[in-house]
């Protein structure tokens, strides 16, 4: 065992704190990857499609030629990434961001498995293992990149509606909702990343739920020169969840 341990270590997927070792991101990366492979979720890993603040998207490919977005938490980048660096300082500092990012990758499977029964503009969630999402692939765009919208009046009009489903009949509120994780064909949306969702009975779910809002409203005023008043749209989203 002690031969395996320090061949795994000469290859900086393990390392050593005191007299005990531990595992790093890379490691935990290929053990998600194995689990996929023996599943024929993933026989070939793609393209890389996205980074964002707390995570990386691969594309991969499935044994039936389907192509799944490969979604791995990144939470607490620094230590999780530049393991040669910066070694972990004990095991509880390891089980830290091993736990919070296993954590964080069940929540988002979770609530898209909800998500996906009251609304088809969110991604379909394949499988989850450790860190890790695997999800349709999406042929959309990130709307930060301020794609040509067939009718933006439309787009928006569709956010809010899914912003509304999610909360009326999902009991859901994204939380962290912007233009950076909505991706759009230029006509459908699917609201991205639900790791942080909390429900209506969260303290502060009527400043998150506004704060979503208002954040889609004014993007789409500055990027496309649609305007929408927050009060009305509001009611609007306040007004369903009274009705239900």
């Amino acid at each position: 065992m002690k031969f395996g341990l320090e061949e795994l270590a000469k290859r900086h997927l393990v390392g050593t704190s005191g007299e005990n070792y531990v595992i790093y991101g890379p490691a935990l990366d290929l053990l998600a990857l194995k689990h996929y492979a023996d599943l024929d979720h993933a026989i070939s890993l793609g393209k890389f499609i996205a980074k964002g603040k707390e995570s990386d998207v691969y594309e991969v490919l499935s044994a039936t030629s389907e192509l799944y977005a490969l979604k791995f938490f990144r939470l607490g980048r620094t230590s999780f990434r530049d393991v040669r660096r910066k070694r972990a300082s004990g095991q509880s500092e390891t089980n830290t961001w091993i736990k919070s990012n296993y954590n964080a990758a069940r929540h988002e499977f979770a609530a898209l498995a909800r998500l996906i029964d009251v609304t088809t503009n969110v991604p379909r969630a394949v499988d989850t293992d450790r860190h890790t999402v695997l999800l349709q692939e999406l042929p959309g765009v990130r709307l930060s990149n301020r794609p040509e919208l067939e009718d933006p009046v439309t787009v928006l009009r569709s956010i809010v509606e899914t912003v509304r489903d999610a909360y009326v009949l999902a009991k859901m509120i994204n939380g962290d909702l912007s233009e950076y994780n909505i991706l759009t064909d230029g006509v459908r949306v699917w609201l991205i990343d639900w790791p942080q969702w909390v429900p209506p009975t969260h303290p502060n779910a009527k400043e998150l739920l506004q704060h979503d809002v208002e954040t889609v409203l004014k993007f789409f005023s500055r990027a496309y020169g649609v305007e929408a008043d927050l009060g009305a749209t509001m009611k609007d989203v306040g007004s369903a969840a009274e009705d239900s």
